[in-house]
């Protein structure tokens, strides 16, 4: 019986979030300051808003690329009792301090902080926090907030002192841990995190205090509130949007309000387009980090977590809104490269990227730019063009020499020109050496650019598809085009069957036995009589591959790489599901089940699997199985060393742990998120629903006339929807589970068309 082809949803645009509670209107709680003939009126408050005109200049020059003009305000004035102006100095500093790296220009920052805090200090009303007692102060440190109480009588000035003030104490506290890379300075800064968090909470609560005392028909005019305040809620949701429990969806509606965007009103006008350009109601100098924050949650964190209500259109029009205001502005148009480079438009990305200048003082802050097109030529298999951007990279940047050293040694290594060969060793020995540490803690990316490096120096310069297991730490295969999707998998096919040609006959011979219950033969191996008591295979010389110690590492992320790529392949967006490259994706990850107790170090592999076989289980409905895939891979945390298990073979070095658990904690909130839309759709009530993530399904399309609710694709393997239970479950993966065999993977495959690689 011929199968109905279903079409993938789309990546664009997604239904809008309905939001469990209210998301408050602070616009309408603004009111004009007073007129400078009112007597009340202090000239510490006329200073401010002369201040503040000035600065909204000096943040316009900024964003429309001229840096030093911007610059050149701050500093020419010589305002030392100013907290807006000591304020933005110390940003300029930061941001250098930022771009450099190096130690000098971020001891600079901390004291221009320090100095800012100094001068906000006295401005700040002495009662709101140091006047508090012993008991309420403490109190207030453990709950974290200082309640609204704390603000209801303080003048204009104050109330912006508090923010200025908490603001540059959480900015302060970055730049100690960086300048002193140490366990003890995180501790350190902790209290001072607290207090500021404290005063945003507290805020806050005052922003809604008065916004109930508007819905009472009260004068709120006394309360001093203007469009410069930003509400501290943003940043409270900010920090808390990236995966710990919250509303994920009225903080990205608040997100919104800064700006008065509503993803539900659709695409303006052209004359409402218009008139937002020529509106100057909120642009207070805060309006466009509110702006940029939506924006950044859309394009850049949902590339890396599954998010869900991902809208590419919606991020595309503010991102579209400033351009028109700063048309030469680096960081709008970086977001526009980005917005191209999501949608799988590479070359459009590459070339926004090349286009966008600075002036030669900043020029550092290209180096995100040449980042990005890096990471599109090794999408697209570029090996010129991500050779000449990884030079680039580590020859004027300081922010990180490993990651710079491996990503040049690698680019060399696979253009693969001989006379080169010398220059990748070189390189890769030097990789090591350069390593940071932050708050005594490596940098996990570092930590795995390192053992690649050392893995290319101790077995004779072997190293397996290094840019493609690279943008794992990317998520590059996510942004990756049709066409490029199958070059990858025509080059990582290659790989697959020169190492299924290496594999000795005893270990193919075990491809065949059923995997333990879950799959979860790792655990099953730990102990010094693991492997006798599991029934798994144990090693003897016949074997191992002589002169190649991690075979089985190679093996492992070679299939797991396949499985990676036929997963994107059977779910791309807007095209016909292909359930043949998803039934290959399951038996990869199956491969790296049967094949994971002999892995040494390259542990990620396996638990990338379960992570990404859990997506399919997801997208595919299964959500009591993907449950369990995520759940698990929760709970290998080490609750003192947080280290995902030992692997029998070797000392299971995780260097992605942090990335892993990341990803499954998203997974496992959007998992819950489906789990109670069903239960809601059961009782009656209409809800949202959306496939998996937007790491497989990206987003359900609203905008080309397919229904929110399409049916899931299934593979061919498995039987109609309406003929699972929940025993039959088990049984229907098993089919696909078990099949692990290299004999018949390779069969299936080759019957597929290949691609062949090339260069651009």
């Amino acid at each position: 019986m011929t199968q109905a082809h279903t079409i993938n949803p789309s990546r664009r645009t997604t239904a809008v979030p309905e939001t469990r509670k209210p998301v408050p209107n602070w616009h309408l709680l603004v009111r004009p300051a007073m007129s400078n003939a009112n007597p009340r009126k202090s000239n510490l408050e006329k200073a401010m808003e002369e201040d503040l005109a000035e600065l909204r200049i000096a943040l316009d020059h900024f964003l429309n690329n001229r840096m030093n003009e911007a610059e050149e305000m701050l500093r020419c004035r010589h305002k030392p009792e100013s907290m807006y102006y000591q304020f933005g100095k110390a940003l300029c500093d930061a941001l250098k301090a930022i771009l450099t790296f190096h130690p000098d220009d971020i001891e600079k920052a901390m004291r221009s902080f320090d100095l800012t805090l100094k001068v906000t200090n006295k401005q700040r009303k002495t009662s709101s926090v140091a006047g508090l007692g012993t008991v309420k102060a403490f109190g207030s440190w453990v709950v974290g907030s200082i309640g609204a109480g704390a603000f209801k009588d303080m003048t204009r000035i104050e109330k912006h002192a508090e923010l200025v003030y908490a603001e540059a104490t959480v900015l302060r506290a970055g730049f100690s841990v960086l300048y002193h890379q140490d366990f003890w300075s995180l501790l350190e800064e902790t209290v001072s995190l607290r207090s500021a968090f404290a005063i945003f909470n507290g805020l806050k609560s005052h922003f809604d205090n008065v916004e109930q005392e508007l819905k009472a028909g009260g004068d709120i005019s006394h309360h001093h509130l203007d469009e410069h305040m930003l509400p501290p809620e943003v940043i409270i949701k900010l920090l808390q949007f990236v995966g710990f429990p919250s509303d994920r969806d009225w903080g990205l509606a608040l997100l919104n309000t800064a700006g008065q965007w509503d993803p539900r009103a659709g695409p303006d006008s052209p004359l409402e387009f218009q008139e937002r350009l020529a509106s100057h109601t909120n642009e207070g100098m805060r309006r466009q980090l509110c702006d940029m924050a939506p924006i950044a949650i859309h394009l850049i964190a949902a590339s890396f977590l599954p998010f869900r209500h991902v809208d590419y259109s919606f991020a595309e029009q503010i991102n579209n809104y400033n351009l028109h205001k700063y048309p030469y502005s680096m960081f709008f148009n970086f977001l526009r490269a980005r917005h191209a480079q999501v949608n799988t438009r590479l070359d459009e990305s590459i070339a926004i990227h090349e286009s966008i200048q600075v002036q030669p003082e900043w020029r550092n802050l290209t180096h995100a730019c040449t980042f990005e097109q890096l990471m599109c030529a090794m999408m697209e298999s570029d090996h010129d063009l991500a050779c000449t951007k990884s030079r680039v990279l580590l020859r004027e940047s300081n922010w990180t020499k490993t990651i710079f050293r491996y990503l040049a040694a690698i680019t060399t290594l696979r253009r693969g020109l001989p006379k080169e060969a010398k220059r990748v060793d070189e390189l890769m020995k030097k990789v090591e050496p350069g390593m940071q540490t932050f708050c005594g803690v490596q940098v996990f990316p570092e930590t795995f650019c390192a053992r690649k490096a050392n893995r290319y120096l101790n077995e004779g310069g072997r190293l397996l598809l290094p840019d493609y297991d690279f943008l794992v730490l990317w998520n590059g295969f996510d942004m990756m085009p049709l066409k490029s999707l199958r070059v990858a998998m025509a080059n990582i096919m290659v790989e697959v069957e020169r190492l299924e040609a290496l594999l000795p006959a005893s270990m193919v011979a075990i491809a065949d036995k059923p995997l333990p219950k879950h799959g979860y033969t790792v655990e099953a191996t730990k102990g010094m009589f693991g492997l006798f008591l599991s029934g798994v295979h144990s090693l003897t010389r016949a074997d191992k591959i002589e002169g190649y110690d991690h075979f089985y590492d190679d093996y492992c992320i070679a299939h797991y790489l396949l499985g990676l790529v036929t997963k994107h392949i059977a779910f791309f967006p807007d095209e016909v599901h292909d359930s043949d490259m998803c039934a290959i994706a399951i038996r990869s990850f199956n491969v790296v089940f049967r094949y994971a107790p002999y892995i040494k170090d390259d542990t990620y592999a396996y638990y990338f699997s379960h992570y990404n076989l859990g997506l399919i289980m997801m997208h595919q409905g299964y959500l009591d199985q993907a449950e369990e895939k995520f759940k698990y891979l929760l709970s290998t945390i080490n609750p003192t060393l947080m280290g995902l298990p030992a692997l029998v073979a070797g000392k299971g070095r995780n260097s992605l742990e942090v990335l892993v658990l990341a990803k499954a904690h998203a997974g496992l909130f959007l998992l819950l998120e489906d789990r109670q839309n069903a239960a809601s759709q059961a009782e009656g009530r209409t809800t949202h629903s959306s496939f998996g993530s937007a790491s497989v399904s990206r987003s359900s399309s609203s905008s080309n006339g397919r229904q929110e609710n399409m049916p899931r694709p299934l593979p061919h393997h498995l039987p109609a929807r309406k003929q699972v239970t929940q025993e039959s479950l088990s049984s229907d993966f098993a089919s696909l589970m078990s099949t692990s065999s290299t004999t018949k993977f390779n069969h299936d495959f080759k019957a597929f068309p290949v691609v062949v690689a090339h260069d651009r």
